[in-house]
Parts: structure tokens; C-alpha cells; sequence
């Protein structure tokens, strides 16, 4: 009677093993596959989609202001879009800076996964300026990033120590100038709004990503609140995008009201605001900004015909000053590594089902 049991019992379970061994290697095949351009595309005309720029509405009753949109978009998805947070003369001159980094060989250049990261000390005139990359359009026709003097540069250490109090709102001054937002603007807002008074810029990097360079881990910058800017010094195509599961920055995400969104859910906006996987496909100057309890990677690169180029990007961290990155030791960030594996895997198959059901309608 027990050997009759047994066996059904085996059978089950090497069933089962199958089972997860088949899933297993679906999901690498997936995690692992090169990104198309149809499908690079496809998530930069998501971006523009999800992330509007200016609001959608110009009654006088709607008074959103993009940078209340920003703030928006990083309480529900966890992620948000500057647009031109570099102009392109900026742009072609931060490239120069890069690669003459890149190629001093005296410089600390750190490589990870085919990535070159190179730290920069703040007491560096450089980091003076990395500092004030996404200024308001007004600071910086007062205050230009290039050619400065010694007084000017001297100021810059100075306002860098003084931005880290948050200042009285001033809504006479404010009212005088552009409506465009800006990324030095949203990242006050947003300490701000999270009641937090002093926070500092924590981390500044240059990376580049080179192709064949494979998929980082899944990780959280920080455990407690903070945001990360990565401006891109080219367009980001298929060429590494920063990957993000938007929504995982909740402390009340869950997979199953996720689910329950993609399968009940008729407005796609709401469908999208509860983990779908999202790539940070964006235009060269232009900036994704992101919680720091989020959850993401660097995707891999691994073609190599001639079309290829690198992906050259600033990196610009800011966290409170009394919760330091990356608030986790060894153990949870193994863990976090496990759990962005598990939640990508789900929310990818989550996406899956998405993407039929529009094909069937």
C-alpha cells in the first residue's frame, strides 16, 4: 500500500522538477535575449506615453505644473523622464570630458559586466560642475558650467554645500521664471515632499557601457528614499538601457494586484502603473530619473557589428544626509538580487499576457 503511494507521489514531483526547469530556462532565454530595435522602439514611444512633459490640459483650472507631473510619475511608477536636461552643445562637450577619462590611464576606472565606471572625488572641480548638470534655464545663463573663474568656481562649492538645506519656497521669484522644468527642480520637490530637510549628492560617475557587456544584477540603489539621474550623452536604443520595474519602490508592491490589474484593468495607464518592466530608452541629453528604492540593472550589450557604439551616460545619486547608501549589507543586497530575478520573471510573463490580449483585440 505505501510503495502504491510512493510513486504518484515521485511522479508528481519530478513533474514538478520539469516543470520549474522548463520555466527556468524560458526565463533566461528571455533575461538573456538582444534587444531588437522594434522593441527598443517600442519602449521609447511608451516613455513619451506615460511620462508627458507638459500637462495635458492648459485650462486655467489646471494648474499642474510639469514638475507636479514628475512628482506624480515617481510616487506610482517610481520612475520619470526630464527631457533636454543637457542641450546638445552640452552634450558634445560632456562627451569629450568622458572619453578623455576613459582613455587616461592614470584615472581609477572600475569595470563590472563590460561597464567602465569612473568614481569623482568631490573635492574635484569636475564634481563642482557634475553638481549643477539639470539647473533651471535661468541659473544657467547666469552661472555657465564651462570656463568658469576662480570666484565662480568658488561660489559652486559653496552652493553645493547650501543646496542640501531645503530653501523657503519663494513663489514671487519662481513665478518670474520659465515654466520649463528642471532636474535640479524636481529633485527639490521631491526631498521636499518626502519631508526630508538636508540631502546631498551622495554620488557622481561617469559609465559607459561597451558592447558585450552583460546584464547586471537586479539591485536598489538605496533602502530608504533617494533618486538617481542618468543623463545620456547618446541615444539609448538596444545599446544597454537602464531596466526598471516600475512600481517595485512601494512598500506595498504586490504581484498579485499587478496581475489582477493586467487581467481586469481596461485603461492601459493603470495596467502600466503596477510593475511592468520598463527600459530606460531615451534621447542623447535627455535624463531618466528614479527612485532609489527601485528595483533595476543595466541590461547586457552583446552585438558587435559596426553599428555598434558605446552608451556614455552621467550618473547623478542624491540621498538623505542621514541615510546614506546603500542602507542594506551583504545579505539583503543578495537578497534583493534574488528577489529582482523572481519579480522580473513574473512581471515579464505578466507583460506577456498584456501584449496578447492586445494582439487579440
Amino acid at each position: 500500500m505505501t510503495s502504491k503511494l510512493i510513486r504518484p507521489t515521485r511522479a508528481l514531483t519530478y513533474s514538478a522538477s520539469a516543470s520549474l526547469a522548463c520555466c527556468y530556462a524560458a526565463y533566461r532565454l528571455h533575461d538573456r535575449r538582444d534587444l531588437s530595435e522594434k522593441e527598443a522602439e517600442d519602449a521609447h514611444h511608451s516613455l513619451a506615453k506615460f511620462f508627458p512633459q507638459k500637462p495635458a490640459s492648459t485650462s486655467q483650472n489646471d494648474e499642474t505644473t510639469p514638475t507636479q507631473h514628475h512628482l506624480s510619475n515617481l510616487n506610482q511608477y517610481g520612475v520619470s523622464v526630464v527631457k533636454e536636461t543637457l542641450t546638445p552643445a552640452q552634450v558634445a562637450k560632456w562627451n569629450t570630458t568622458t572619453n578623455e577619462a576613459f582613455e587616461n590611464t592614470s584615472n581609477n576606472i572600475v569595470w563590472n559586466s563590460g561597464r567602465a565606471h569612473f568614481s569623482i572625488s568631490k573635492r574635484t572641480s569636475l564634481f563642482s560642475k557634475m553638481a549643477k548638470i539639470g539647473e533651471s534655464s535661468c541659473s544657467r545663463n547666469n552661472n555657465d558650467q564651462d570656463g568658469e573663474t576662480a570666484s565662480a568656481s568658488s561660489d559652486r562649492r559653496l552652493g553645493y554645500f547650501w543646496q542640501r538645506k531645503q530653501p523657503e519656497d519663494n513663489t514671487s521669484t519662481r513665478s518670474q521664471q520659465t515654466e520649463v522644468t528642471s532636474l535640479q527642480d524636481i529633485v527639490k520637490s521631491y526631498f521636499k515632499q518626502h519631508k526630508i530637510e538636508r540631502y546631498e549628492l551622495t554620488d557622481v560617475q561617469f559609465l559607459n557601457a561597451y558592447p558585450e557587456s552583460t546584464n547586471q544584477i537586479w539591485h536598489r540603489d538605496n533602502t530608504c528614499c533617494g533618486l538617481t539621474a542618468i543623463v545620456a550623452l547618446k541615444d539609448v536604443r538596444s545599446n544597454g538601457p537602464t531596466e526598471l520595474l516600475a512600481g517595485t519602490h512601494k512598500q506595498d508592491f504586490s504581484l498579485w494586484e499587478a496581475f489582477q490589474n493586467a487581467v481586469f484593468e481596461e485603461d492601459d495607464a493603470s495596467r502600466f502603473s503596477l510593475g511592468q518592466p520598463l527600459l530606460g530608452v531615451i534621447d542623447a541629453g535627455d535624463a531618466i530619473l528614479y527612485d532609489a528604492r527601485i528595483f533595476h540593472r543595466g541590461r547586457g550589450y552583446r552585438k558587435s557589428s559596426e553599428s555598434d557604439q558605446d552608451r556614455p551616460v552621467l550618473v547623478l545619486r542624491w540621498d538623505a544626509a542621514n541615510t546614506p547608501p546603500p542602507g542594506a549589507g551583504l545579505i539583503k543586497t543578495t537578497a534583493n538580487t534574488y528577489t529582482g530575478c523572481f519579480l522580473y520573471a513574473a512581471l515579464s510573463a505578466i507583460q506577456m499576457f498584456n501584449n496578447k490580449k492586445e494582439d487579440a483585440r
